[in-house]
Protein backbone atom coordinates (compact mmCIF):
# COMPACT_ATOMS: atom_id res chain seq x y z
CA UNK A 1 0.00 0.00 0.00
CA UNK A 2 1.79 3.02 -0.79
CA UNK A 3 1.67 6.52 0.46
CA UNK A 4 -0.94 8.05 -1.38
CA UNK A 5 -3.61 5.06 -0.78
CA UNK A 6 -2.75 5.53 3.28
CA UNK A 7 -3.28 9.66 3.11
CA UNK A 8 -6.71 8.94 1.75
CA UNK A 9 -7.47 6.69 4.77
CA UNK A 10 -6.23 9.18 7.18
CA UNK A 11 -9.56 10.01 7.14
CA UNK A 12 -11.15 6.73 8.70
CA UNK A 13 -13.08 7.24 11.86
CA UNK A 14 -11.07 6.00 15.09
CA UNK A 15 -13.86 3.01 14.67
CA UNK A 16 -12.66 2.14 11.66
CA UNK A 17 -8.75 1.87 13.40
CA UNK A 18 -9.31 -0.62 15.30
CA UNK A 19 -10.07 -3.12 12.62
CA UNK A 20 -6.51 -2.92 11.96
CA UNK A 21 -6.34 -6.33 10.78
CA UNK A 22 -8.71 -6.20 8.01
CA UNK A 23 -7.33 -6.02 4.63
CA UNK A 24 -6.96 -2.46 3.30
CA UNK A 25 -7.57 -0.44 6.59
CA UNK A 26 -5.15 1.44 8.13
CA UNK A 27 -4.79 4.42 10.90
CA UNK A 28 -4.94 7.72 10.47
CA UNK A 29 -1.11 9.29 9.88
CA UNK A 30 -0.64 12.90 9.88
CA UNK A 31 2.59 13.06 9.86
CA UNK A 32 5.56 10.83 8.20
CA UNK A 33 8.88 10.32 9.79
CA UNK A 34 11.45 11.27 6.99
CA UNK A 35 12.86 8.31 6.01
CA UNK A 36 16.71 8.69 3.94
CA UNK A 37 16.63 7.38 -0.26
CA UNK A 38 19.48 5.01 0.29
CA UNK A 39 17.26 2.86 2.80
CA UNK A 40 16.11 0.30 0.39
CA UNK A 41 19.01 -0.41 -1.39
CA UNK A 42 21.01 -0.81 1.78
CA UNK A 43 18.53 -3.21 3.05
CA UNK A 44 18.75 -5.29 -0.13
CA UNK A 45 22.67 -5.23 -0.64
CA UNK A 46 22.80 -6.54 3.14
CA UNK A 47 20.16 -9.22 3.02
CA UNK A 48 22.30 -11.15 -0.12
CA UNK A 49 24.52 -11.69 2.97
CA UNK A 50 22.35 -11.75 6.10
CA UNK A 51 20.99 -14.85 7.56
CA UNK A 52 17.86 -15.05 10.38
CA UNK A 53 19.00 -15.79 13.60
CA UNK A 54 17.66 -16.68 17.21
CA UNK A 55 18.46 -15.67 20.85
CA UNK A 56 20.64 -17.36 23.38
CA UNK A 57 20.46 -15.10 26.20
CA UNK A 58 22.94 -15.20 29.03
CA UNK A 59 23.30 -13.78 32.88
CA UNK A 60 24.83 -10.69 32.17
CA UNK A 61 28.80 -10.87 32.19
CA UNK A 62 31.66 -8.12 31.85
CA UNK A 63 33.50 -8.70 28.97
CA UNK A 64 35.12 -5.13 28.90
CA UNK A 65 36.01 -1.96 31.52
CA UNK A 66 39.02 -0.27 30.62
CA UNK A 67 39.28 1.52 33.96
CA UNK A 68 41.08 -1.67 34.88
CA UNK A 69 42.74 -2.66 31.28
CA UNK A 70 43.64 -0.51 28.24
CA UNK A 71 43.15 3.12 29.91
CA UNK A 72 40.64 5.44 28.53
CA UNK A 73 39.43 5.41 24.33
CA UNK A 74 40.59 9.11 22.95
CA UNK A 75 38.84 11.42 20.59
CA UNK A 76 38.50 9.90 17.28
CA UNK A 77 39.83 6.29 18.77
CA UNK A 78 38.46 2.85 18.84
CA UNK A 79 38.82 -0.35 20.70
CA UNK A 80 38.03 -3.18 19.32
CA UNK A 81 36.39 -6.17 21.84
CA UNK A 82 36.98 -10.00 20.93
CA UNK A 83 34.46 -12.12 21.93
CA UNK A 84 35.24 -15.32 20.29
CA UNK A 85 35.56 -16.64 23.62
CA UNK A 86 32.30 -15.92 24.87
CA UNK A 87 30.16 -16.53 22.16
CA UNK A 88 30.43 -19.73 19.53
CA UNK A 89 31.42 -20.08 16.33
CA UNK A 90 28.23 -18.91 13.89
CA UNK A 91 26.89 -16.26 15.80
CA UNK A 92 26.11 -13.44 13.71
CA UNK A 93 24.91 -10.54 16.71
CA UNK A 94 25.28 -9.73 19.87
CA UNK A 95 23.42 -7.89 22.85
CA UNK A 96 25.52 -5.73 24.97
CA UNK A 97 25.00 -3.12 28.13
CA UNK A 98 27.41 0.08 26.48
CA UNK A 99 28.43 2.11 29.23
CA UNK A 100 30.63 5.18 28.81
CA UNK A 101 32.33 7.48 31.31
CA UNK A 102 33.89 10.55 30.49
CA UNK A 103 35.85 13.04 31.34
CA UNK A 104 36.42 16.77 30.87
CA UNK A 105 34.59 16.50 27.22
CA UNK A 106 31.38 14.47 26.31
CA UNK A 107 31.28 12.65 22.56
CA UNK A 108 29.25 9.79 21.49
CA UNK A 109 29.74 5.82 20.36
CA UNK A 110 29.50 3.94 17.84
CA UNK A 111 29.84 -0.03 17.82
CA UNK A 112 30.00 -1.83 15.24
CA UNK A 113 31.01 -4.91 12.91
CA UNK A 114 35.20 -5.19 13.40
CA UNK A 115 36.53 -5.26 10.01
CA UNK A 116 34.10 -2.80 8.66
CA UNK A 117 34.11 0.74 7.64
CA UNK A 118 32.45 2.96 10.68
CA UNK A 119 28.65 3.49 9.47
CA UNK A 120 28.03 7.33 10.77
CA UNK A 121 25.57 6.35 13.65
CA UNK A 122 25.53 6.46 16.66
CA UNK A 123 24.68 3.95 19.69
CA UNK A 124 25.56 6.19 22.58
CA UNK A 125 25.54 9.93 23.86
CA UNK A 126 26.85 11.34 27.10
CA UNK A 127 27.53 14.74 27.88
CA UNK A 128 30.83 15.76 29.55
CA UNK A 129 31.22 14.26 32.97
CA UNK A 130 28.79 11.68 32.86
CA UNK A 131 28.52 7.64 33.53
CA UNK A 132 25.86 6.81 30.73
CA UNK A 133 24.90 3.71 29.52
CA UNK A 134 22.54 2.03 26.08
CA UNK A 135 22.03 -1.08 25.22
CA UNK A 136 23.37 -2.57 22.05
CA UNK A 137 22.59 -4.70 19.24
CA UNK A 138 25.12 -5.51 16.77
CA UNK A 139 26.17 -7.55 14.19
CA UNK A 140 29.42 -9.12 14.53
CA UNK A 141 32.53 -9.20 12.39
CA UNK A 142 34.32 -11.72 10.57
CA UNK A 143 36.19 -12.87 14.03
CA UNK A 144 33.34 -12.47 16.38
CA UNK A 145 34.14 -9.02 17.38
CA UNK A 146 32.87 -5.59 17.80
CA UNK A 147 34.41 -2.56 16.97
CA UNK A 148 33.60 0.50 19.42
CA UNK A 149 34.57 4.03 18.40
CA UNK A 150 34.66 7.07 20.79
CA UNK A 151 34.10 10.46 18.68
CA UNK A 152 35.28 13.02 21.85
CA UNK A 153 37.21 13.40 24.91
CA UNK A 154 39.03 10.57 26.65
CA UNK A 155 36.29 7.87 27.86
CA UNK A 156 36.22 4.66 29.90
CA UNK A 157 33.92 2.24 28.29
CA UNK A 158 32.29 -0.75 29.97
CA UNK A 159 30.68 -3.23 28.58
CA UNK A 160 28.22 -6.40 29.72
CA UNK A 161 27.42 -9.76 27.61
CA UNK A 162 23.96 -10.46 27.26
CA UNK A 163 23.03 -12.68 24.49
CA UNK A 164 24.01 -13.79 21.23
CA UNK A 165 22.25 -14.41 17.93
CA UNK A 166 22.97 -18.16 15.87
CA UNK A 167 21.29 -19.20 13.00
CA UNK A 168 19.40 -22.27 13.59
CA UNK A 169 20.07 -22.35 17.59
CA UNK A 170 18.01 -20.68 20.34
CA UNK A 171 15.25 -18.98 20.93
CA UNK A 172 12.61 -17.18 19.04
CA UNK A 173 11.38 -13.60 20.00
CA UNK A 174 7.73 -12.13 20.24
CA UNK A 175 6.98 -8.56 20.04
CA UNK A 176 3.89 -7.43 22.37
CA UNK A 177 2.81 -3.76 22.77
CA UNK A 178 4.43 -2.30 25.76
CA UNK A 179 3.21 -3.25 28.95
CA UNK A 180 3.77 -1.78 32.33
CA UNK A 181 4.45 -3.98 35.01
CA UNK A 182 6.00 -2.20 37.71
CA UNK A 183 6.03 1.52 38.77
CA UNK A 184 7.08 2.20 42.39
CA UNK A 185 5.46 5.63 42.31
CA UNK A 186 2.19 3.70 43.03
CA UNK A 187 4.02 1.81 46.15
CA UNK A 188 7.44 3.03 47.53
CA UNK A 189 10.70 4.15 45.97
CA UNK A 190 13.66 1.37 45.84
CA UNK A 191 15.99 1.88 48.83
CA UNK A 192 20.22 1.56 48.75
CA UNK A 193 21.08 -2.12 47.93
CA UNK A 194 17.74 -3.41 47.39
CA UNK A 195 16.29 -5.69 45.52
CA UNK A 196 12.53 -5.43 43.71
CA UNK A 197 11.25 -8.57 42.08
CA UNK A 198 9.42 -7.97 39.36
CA UNK A 199 6.97 -10.37 37.74
CA UNK A 200 7.22 -10.00 33.72
CA UNK A 201 4.33 -12.15 32.32
CA UNK A 202 5.90 -13.81 29.69
CA UNK A 203 4.14 -17.54 29.06
CA UNK A 204 5.99 -20.55 30.97
CA UNK A 205 8.80 -21.67 29.12
CA UNK A 206 10.34 -18.55 28.52
CA UNK A 207 14.00 -17.83 28.46
CA UNK A 208 14.11 -14.08 28.18
CA UNK A 209 12.28 -11.10 28.03
CA UNK A 210 13.14 -7.39 26.68
CA UNK A 211 12.04 -4.66 28.67
CA UNK A 212 12.85 -0.50 29.41
CA UNK A 213 13.62 -0.01 32.61
CA UNK A 214 13.17 3.39 33.37
CA UNK A 215 14.61 5.66 36.77
CA UNK A 216 13.42 8.59 38.10
CA UNK A 217 14.24 11.03 41.02
CA UNK A 218 16.86 9.26 42.80
CA UNK A 219 18.21 11.07 45.96
CA UNK A 220 21.92 9.56 44.74
CA UNK A 221 23.74 8.59 42.12
CA UNK A 222 23.58 5.43 41.70
CA UNK A 223 23.17 1.98 39.06
CA UNK A 224 20.46 -0.68 38.17
CA UNK A 225 21.07 -4.16 37.81
CA UNK A 226 18.59 -6.19 36.13
CA UNK A 227 19.11 -10.34 36.53
CA UNK A 228 17.53 -13.48 36.79
CA UNK A 229 15.07 -13.51 39.41
CA UNK A 230 16.30 -15.46 42.43
CA UNK A 231 19.59 -16.22 41.14
CA UNK A 232 23.17 -14.49 42.39
CA UNK A 233 23.52 -10.85 41.28
CA UNK A 234 26.07 -10.46 38.43
CA UNK A 235 29.06 -7.86 38.44
CA UNK A 236 27.49 -6.30 35.93
CA UNK A 237 24.98 -3.18 35.55
CA UNK A 238 22.21 -1.98 33.02
CA UNK A 239 21.29 1.87 34.32
CA UNK A 240 23.13 4.49 35.82
CA UNK A 241 21.50 7.57 37.41
CA UNK A 242 23.24 10.44 39.23
CA UNK A 243 21.07 12.15 41.56
CA UNK A 244 17.24 13.57 39.92
CA UNK A 245 17.75 12.41 36.91
CA UNK A 246 14.60 10.40 34.68
CA UNK A 247 16.54 7.83 32.39
CA UNK A 248 16.09 4.67 30.38
CA UNK A 249 17.56 1.88 29.03
CA UNK A 250 16.43 -1.03 27.22
CA UNK A 251 17.68 -4.81 28.68
CA UNK A 252 17.41 -7.97 27.71
CA UNK A 253 17.79 -10.71 30.23
CA UNK A 254 17.30 -13.90 31.35
CA UNK A 255 13.65 -14.74 33.63
CA UNK A 256 13.65 -16.71 36.84
CA UNK A 257 11.24 -18.91 37.54
CA UNK A 258 7.66 -18.16 37.23
CA UNK A 259 9.30 -15.54 34.88
CA UNK A 260 10.34 -13.11 37.67
CA UNK A 261 13.48 -10.64 36.75
CA UNK A 262 15.33 -9.06 39.81
CA UNK A 263 16.06 -5.34 40.04
CA UNK A 264 18.85 -4.30 42.47
CA UNK A 265 19.30 -0.85 43.04
CA UNK A 266 23.06 0.61 44.70
CA UNK A 267 22.53 3.71 46.42
CA UNK A 268 19.76 6.11 47.45
CA UNK A 269 16.28 5.79 46.62
CA UNK A 270 14.57 5.57 43.69
CA UNK A 271 11.54 5.10 41.68
CA UNK A 272 11.61 2.44 38.75
CA UNK A 273 8.92 1.79 36.17
CA UNK A 274 9.33 -1.24 34.07
CA UNK A 275 7.43 -2.04 30.59
CA UNK A 276 7.46 -5.48 28.83
CA UNK A 277 8.44 -5.19 25.05
CA UNK A 278 8.58 -8.85 24.32
CA UNK A 279 9.85 -12.44 25.21
CA UNK A 280 11.88 -15.78 23.94
CA UNK A 281 10.73 -19.05 23.65
CA UNK A 282 12.27 -22.09 22.21
CA UNK A 283 8.57 -23.05 20.86
CA UNK A 284 8.21 -20.44 18.34
CA UNK A 285 8.19 -16.86 17.78
CA UNK A 286 10.60 -14.69 15.33
CA UNK A 287 13.89 -14.67 14.36
CA UNK A 288 16.42 -12.05 13.86
CA UNK A 289 18.25 -10.80 10.99
CA UNK A 290 21.07 -8.16 11.76
CA UNK A 291 22.16 -5.38 9.75
CA UNK A 292 25.32 -3.22 9.82
CA UNK A 293 23.75 -0.55 11.49
CA UNK A 294 22.58 2.58 9.36
CA UNK A 295 20.50 5.60 9.94
CA UNK A 296 16.81 5.29 8.28
CA UNK A 297 16.31 9.24 9.17
CA UNK A 298 16.82 12.13 10.90
CA UNK A 299 14.27 15.01 11.64
CA UNK A 300 16.82 17.37 10.74
CA UNK A 301 17.66 16.88 7.67
CA UNK A 302 16.66 19.41 4.79
CA UNK A 303 13.21 19.55 3.93
CA UNK A 304 12.01 17.89 7.23
CA UNK A 305 10.40 19.50 11.26
CA UNK A 306 11.21 18.50 14.74
CA UNK A 307 8.37 16.51 16.16
CA UNK A 308 5.99 18.43 17.74
CA UNK A 309 4.66 18.39 21.23
CA UNK A 310 1.75 16.07 21.57
CA UNK A 311 2.24 14.65 18.16
CA UNK A 312 2.77 11.07 16.48
CA UNK A 313 5.24 10.32 12.97
CA UNK A 314 4.73 6.84 11.72
CA UNK A 315 7.64 5.15 10.27
CA UNK A 316 6.95 2.93 7.11
CA UNK A 317 9.26 0.38 7.25
CA UNK A 318 6.70 -1.44 4.01
CA UNK A 319 9.22 -0.09 0.85
CA UNK A 320 11.93 -1.33 2.73
CA UNK A 321 11.61 -4.21 4.95
CA UNK A 322 10.47 -8.08 3.87
CA UNK A 323 6.54 -8.91 4.17
CA UNK A 324 6.14 -10.53 7.19
CA UNK A 325 8.61 -8.30 9.46
CA UNK A 326 7.41 -8.12 12.92
CA UNK A 327 9.59 -6.33 14.71
CA UNK A 328 12.12 -3.69 14.53
CA UNK A 329 15.47 -3.16 16.23
CA UNK A 330 16.86 0.25 16.28
CA UNK A 331 18.45 3.20 18.36
CA UNK A 332 16.06 5.87 18.95
CA UNK A 333 18.37 9.22 19.95
CA UNK A 334 16.65 12.64 20.89
CA UNK A 335 18.19 15.84 20.70
CA UNK A 336 17.76 19.39 20.95
CA UNK A 337 14.34 19.13 23.04
CA UNK A 338 12.79 22.45 24.33
CA UNK A 339 11.02 20.83 27.12
CA UNK A 340 11.43 18.06 29.61
CA UNK A 341 9.75 14.94 27.51
CA UNK A 342 9.36 11.56 26.70
CA UNK A 343 9.37 9.37 23.41
CA UNK A 344 7.07 6.14 22.61
CA UNK A 345 7.34 3.83 19.95
CA UNK A 346 4.44 1.15 19.25
CA UNK A 347 3.01 -0.06 16.19
CA UNK A 348 1.35 2.31 13.88
CA UNK A 349 -2.92 2.67 14.90
CA UNK A 350 -2.56 0.70 17.95
CA UNK A 351 -3.91 2.77 20.55
CA UNK A 352 -0.77 4.50 22.24
CA UNK A 353 0.69 2.74 25.29
CA UNK A 354 1.21 3.38 28.90
CA UNK A 355 5.16 3.59 28.34
CA UNK A 356 7.94 5.33 26.99
CA UNK A 357 11.51 4.51 24.90
CA UNK A 358 13.20 7.39 26.01
CA UNK A 359 13.47 10.31 28.54
CA UNK A 360 14.72 13.94 27.57
CA UNK A 361 15.52 17.00 29.54
CA UNK A 362 15.96 20.14 28.16
CA UNK A 363 18.55 20.55 25.33
CA UNK A 364 19.72 16.55 25.70
CA UNK A 365 20.86 14.52 23.37
CA UNK A 366 20.44 10.99 24.32
CA UNK A 367 19.86 7.55 23.11
CA UNK A 368 17.81 4.20 23.71
CA UNK A 369 18.03 0.98 21.79
CA UNK A 370 14.11 0.11 21.14
CA UNK A 371 12.54 -2.84 20.03
CA UNK A 372 9.01 -2.54 18.68
CA UNK A 373 6.76 -4.36 17.20
CA UNK A 374 5.57 -3.18 13.76
CA UNK A 375 1.78 -3.12 12.62
CA UNK A 376 0.64 -5.28 9.54
CA UNK A 377 1.63 -2.65 7.23
CA UNK A 378 5.03 -2.94 8.40
CA UNK A 379 4.69 0.82 10.70
CA UNK A 380 5.35 2.09 13.89
CA UNK A 381 4.70 5.51 15.76
CA UNK A 382 6.87 7.70 17.43
CA UNK A 383 5.17 10.06 19.69
CA UNK A 384 7.04 13.23 21.62
CA UNK A 385 4.91 14.21 24.60
CA UNK A 386 6.19 17.95 25.31
CA UNK A 387 7.99 20.62 23.86
CA UNK A 388 9.48 19.93 20.45
CA UNK A 389 12.29 17.67 19.89
CA UNK A 390 14.53 16.32 17.11
CA UNK A 391 14.58 12.67 16.86
CA UNK A 392 17.16 9.89 14.73
CA UNK A 393 16.93 6.24 14.07
CA UNK A 394 18.99 3.71 13.36
CA UNK A 395 18.42 0.62 12.42
CA UNK A 396 20.14 -2.78 13.75
CA UNK A 397 18.13 -5.30 12.48
CA UNK A 398 14.43 -6.90 12.60
CA UNK A 399 12.32 -9.72 13.66
CA UNK A 400 10.19 -12.05 10.89
CA UNK A 401 8.95 -15.04 10.13
CA UNK A 402 11.10 -18.73 11.52
CA UNK A 403 13.15 -19.94 8.77
CA UNK A 404 13.57 -23.66 7.89
CA UNK A 405 16.81 -23.62 9.24
CA UNK A 406 17.49 -26.49 11.38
Amino acid sequence: MRTSTRRALAALTATTAALLLAPGLAAAKPVQFPVRGYVAAEVAAQLQTALPARFTPLVPQRVLDTRTAGGPVGPGGTTTLDLSARVPAGASAVVLNLTALTGAEGGFVTAYPAGTGRPQVSNLNAPAGSVRPNAVTVALGATRAVTLYNQAGNTHLVVDLAGYYKPATGSYYTATTPTRVLDTRQSAAVGPREVVAVATGVPAGATAVTLTVTGIGGAAGTYVTAYPGGSARPEASNLNLAPGQVAANLVTVPVGPGGRVDLFNLAGSTHLVVDVAGFYTPGGGSEFTPLAPFRVGDTRDAGSAALARDTTAYLPFYDFLPEGTTAVAFTLTGTAPTAGTYLTAAPTGAARPLASNLNLAPGETAANLAVVALNPYRELDIYNFAGSTHAIVDLAGFFGPATAQG
